[in-house]
């Protein structure tokens, strides 16, 4: 993808932090030690035996100050379905779960793939970037390395993004722009590289992208889970992350025919490509 804001030295630095990025793929190579220590007492009850082990968790969580830092450690384990950037370690987190329909299927075409896990992974990869990632370097250090111009456009693409999804209707109440911007950034940067790879590839087709992009959000919850997660979650409810977030792809015009008299249509000037 071609970057038309970025100044050379701010370019390079970007280019260092994903040479320097670490990816975890599957499961840890090792198992924590921590888990020798997790011993079950059958004299003891259910409680007992939670109480006990979750001192052990904070006890060994205490004891990482005095050991060396270990960049292998996982943040999450092989089973969740889900996936993670760390700015601290700039490391990006894939777990075993996470491979499998909609998201990655080896009988999946290479466009399915691609609008699936390939669009996850971007996403995580475009975190090292997004209004948080953006303040701490390719080892984890929170550090400046922007040019004080650069940083100062990136901020304004950034109002941008919150302003975008500000003040939306859902569920009877309205999102919150400033909470989930970061996600959004993240989103609108993972998309547009995953398709920018996938229209590489021989066969490429373009709609079938779009739609197992759309399937990655199909959610099910009830109305009071949605309306605290307006509150406190950093990510936008799924069906706009799924809407909006195409709506700033010009590809998507193209592949469905939208006209300004469709739903889905957003005026190209108000479309978003941060990255």
């Amino acid at each position: 993808m071609k970057n038309e804001w970025l100044s050379e030295d701010t370019r390079k630095n970007a280019i260092l932090k994903l040479d320097k990025m670490v990816v975890k793929v599957g499961y840890p190579e090792k198992i924590d030690p921590l888990y020798d220590r997790f011993i079950i007492n059958n004299e003891e009850t259910l409680y007992e035996n939670v109480r006990r082990l979750r001192g052990i968790e904070v006890q060994n969580m205490f004891e990482q100050y005095h050991r060396p830092f270990d960049r292998s450690k996982w943040n999450m384990s092989g089973y969740e379905v889900n996936a993670s950037y760390n700015p601290s370690t700039n490391d990006i987190t894939f777990p075993a779960a996470i491979l499998q329909r909609p998201f990655y299927d080896l009988k999946q075409t290479v466009s399915q793939n691609y609008g699936g896990i390939g669009s996850v992974i971007a996403h995580e990869i475009s975190h090292a970037f997004d209004n948080n990632g953006a303040n701490f370097d390719e080892l984890g250090n929170m550090k400046n390395w922007w040019t004080q111009r650069d940083y100062k456009r990136f901020q304004s693409l950034t109002q941008k993004m919150i302003d975008q999804f500000d003040g939306i209707s859902y569920m009877g109440r309205k999102v919150n722009g400033a909470l989930v911007v970061n996600e959004n950034i993240a989103d609108v940067g993972g998309l547009a590289c995953a398709l920018e790879v996938a229209k590489s590839e021989p066969n490429f087709n373009c709609k079938v992208f779009f739609v197992n992009w759309a399937l990655n959000w199909r959610i099910k919850s009830t109305k009071q889970i949605n309306e605290m997660l307006l509150s406190v979650d950093v990510h936008s409810p799924a069906p706009l992350r799924c809407n909006i977030i195409a709506q700033d792809m010009d590809d998507l015009y193209k592949a469905f025919d939208i006209k300004k008299t469709d739903g889905m249509w957003l005026d190209k000037t108000q479309r978003l490509n941060i990255w």
